[in-house]
């Protein structure tokens, strides 16, 4: 059997190259139906994106790209990976080349499968080698891919492309999350921002600082549970900022608002003077302790004495300010107004001690306006918080409310202005008298409407009472009408507009509105806009 071994060698290494070249024509075959299969997965993922929410465009591609590259690398796999014996590769060879099982008789021969006398198991591996000498394996084992499958890889592709790139409208709700959890990772940074002012803010009790920070500590608990779990979504952050408001709604004090103002308004009366400047300008940066502090030194004996023309200036201040506080704050106007009248007679004990009681009510009023200013911050920061995650989900800010509230809201749109600020709601009205008919700037092309004059003047100056139409259009009452003169009456509704939005938008934007109702108001305004 020694004899036989040369002649096997030489057959078993062609085996092997042909078989080297059996599995690189196999790649040109599998490889492209494998990545055709991970195009058709990929398409069927592109059309269940119009379906249902699942990925973006941009997204889709590259997760299709991913599957057909993986695709062809198990089909790239299927072929190197599968193990094939030298029995197996004759047998493969002998079906192609059509070489009638000589190449699977000289292996059964040369392993000793089969069992043949020498002289003719040398015939058999001549006749085996002869013929694996004519075989040419480049006709045999052309190295092409197959055109089926690269037709299917074009047409597969084309749909793709086709698929991700004509509009998707579940895009567009993808692309509200994911503004949506951007607002809502957002909001929970401004949160602990807030917790931390609310820490270090001046005029709460521990027991209101506790509240305040539990609340917004439970807020952020809320958001961040959602965003770790990957299930944040709009509703439920808006819900949790929405409860921390409402567990806060209790801390406010609606009067604080006239205090704060009586305290502007006691901080310009005082302002021209020198010896209560201090105290004005204290009042009008905020800072009331300071001011109290200022108002409180007029109680020392320390210092300078004034002279009875400075103690009545003193007093005449005092009473000015008393007059300013005593809407807001009657208990320190009364102190204020009876220093002032201490001071007139000259009794200095008494202004002393009404002073100092005085100085301490006015620290007590700034401690309450600055409360309120923090619980109306906050406030205002969860109500933000709710119109940014919902503009940013593409909701309406306050369409998730209640239809209670909603009524509500339709109420406040009515009187902005006892919650926008007292600017705002007095511009408003001007507003809403301006509206009726601006047709020029609500697109209708029709010409500017005049603005109502209650009254008329004659050339002397002196009032005409022009009366009112009656059904026919003529004027009812007995003054006849002047000539009128040539030019116009009106003014553009963009300027009557423009005098108000401003102030209008600050108050919105800067004060707190209960839950629900923010959004009525600025549609109100909206609704003005020319």
């Amino acid at each position: 059997m020694a004899n036989l071994q040369s002649p096997f060698s030489i057959l078993r290494s062609r085996l092997r190259r042909w078989g080297l070249r059996l599995r690189l024509a196999e790649s040109l075959v599998w490889g492209p139906w494998g990545a055709a299969a991970g195009l058709g997965a990929g398409l069927a993922l592109a059309l269940a994106a119009r379906l249902w929410p699942l990925l973006v465009a941009r997204w889709l591609g590259v997760v299709a790209g991913l599957l057909a590259l993986l695709g062809a690398m198990a089909g790239l796999a299927a072929v190197w990976v599968r193990p094939r014996s030298l029995f197996r590769l004759a047998r493969i060879f002998d079906r192609r080349f059509g070489l009638a099982e000589r190449l699977t008789t000289a292996v059964e021969i040369g392993t000793g499968r089969l069992r043949a006398t020498v002289p003719m198991a040398q015939a058999q591996l001549a006749d085996a080698l002869d013929a694996a000498r004519r075989v040419d394996p480049s006709v045999a084992l052309p190295l092409r891919a197959s055109r089926r499958a690269l037709l299917a890889c074009g047409a597969l592709a084309t749909a793709l492309v086709l698929s991700i790139w004509l509009p998707n409208p579940q895009e567009e709700v993808l692309v509200r999350r994911a503004a949506a959890r951007t607002a809502i990772e957002e909001q929970v940074e401004r949160l602990a921002q807030a917790r931390e002012d609310v820490a270090q803010a001046e005029g709460l009790t521990e027991e209101e600082r506790e509240m305040l920070s539990q609340a917004l500590a439970e807020a952020m608990a809320a958001l961040d549970r959602g965003v770790d779990a990957g299930r944040a979504t709009p509703e439920e952050a808006m819900a949790a900022l929405s409860e921390a408001e409402q567990a806060l709604a209790d801390l406010q004090d609606p009067g604080a608002a006239g205090v704060r103002a009586g305290l502007e308004r006691a901080a310009g009366e005082m302002a021209d003077s020198e010896l209560t400047r201090d105290i004005a300008q204290a009042l009008a940066r905020g800072d009331y302790q300071a001011a109290a502090q200022a108002l409180a030194a007029y109680s020392s004996t320390d210092g300078r004495s004034l002279t009875r023309e400075e103690e009545l200036d003193l007093a005449r201040q005092l009473a000015q300010a008393a007059e300013a506080l005593s809407a807001g704050e009657p208990d320190t106007a009364e102190r204020l107004a009876q220093a002032a009248e201490a001071i007139e007679r000259g009794d200095a004990a008494e202004a002393r001690e009404a002073i100092r009681e005085a100085a301490r009510g006015m620290e007590e009023a700034g401690d309450r306006v600055q409360r309120q200013e923090t619980v109306e911050g906050t406030l205002a920061q969860l109500q933000e918080g709710r119109d940014r995650i919902a503009r940013a989900a593409g909701s309406e800010p306050g369409a998730a409310e209640s239809p209670g509230q909603g009524g509500a809201g339709q109420g406040m749109a009515q009187a902005p202005g006892q919650q926008g600020g007292q600017g705002a709601g007095q511009e408003a009205g001007g507003g809403q008298q301006a509206q009726p008919g601006h047709h020029e700037d609500a697109g209708t092309g029709a010409p500017y409407d005049e603005l109502y004059v209650p009254g008329r003047f004659d050339e002397d100056g002196l009032g005409v009472d022009v009366g009112r139409e009656g059904g026919d259009g003529a004027p009812v009452g007995d003054v006849p009408l002047p000539v009128a003169e040539a030019g116009e009456a009106s003014v553009p509704y963009r300027e009557v507009y423009a005098g108000y939005a401003a102030q209008a938008g600050t108050a919105l934007e800067g004060s707190y509105i209960p839950l629900g109702l923010k959004q009525y108001v600025r549609d109100y305004f909206s609704s003005l806009e020319p």
